[in-house]
């Protein structure tokens, strides 16, 4: 008999919740203030938080740097190699509202399964890399 579902194992809430706090401890080591997002692999938010003072735009662009890398199963950084020589892809991705190619969105892996991602937005590229590694690595620890 033909399997009729799927079983799929999801970030829990509280570990969304942990990865935002440890992001804003590494945003305020830098002196820097960022909008965090995290999403579940289906792209559903599970927390969100704004620093004070976080640059306003931050909070829609840590949002679709989370759901790009949920979306794709890789960072967000990756694209603008992929995209490099391939303008078309480039324009076409850029036209859909939640797509991203910029920096500070990584997808959260399970034994290789994408089980949610986390996006940072307010500081530079790398800083919004660095926040969002650090948080992912707290879950580990």
């Amino acid at each position: 008999m033909l399997n009729k579902t799927i079983t799929k194992q999801d970030l829990a809430t509280q570990a969304a919740l942990q990865l935002c706090s440890a992001a804003m401890d590494q945003a305020e080591k830098c002196g820097i203030n960022i909008c965090i997002t995290i999403v579940n692999s289906s792209g559903r938010t599970l927390a969100s938080a704004a620093m004070n003072n976080a640059p306003l735009l931050s909070q829609a662009i840590s949002h679709k740097k989370a759901f790009t890398a949920a979306s794709f199963g890789i960072p967000t950084k990756q694209w603008q190699e992929r995209l490099a020589e391939r303008n078309n892809t480039l324009l076409a991705l850029q036209s859909e509202p939640d797509f991203t190619f910029l920096g500070g969105g990584i997808p959260i892996l399970l034994q290789g399964i994408v089980i949610g991602a986390i996006g940072v937005s307010g500081g530079s590229e790398q800083q919004d890399i660095d926040c969002a590694t650090i948080a992912i690595n707290t879950l580990v620890s």
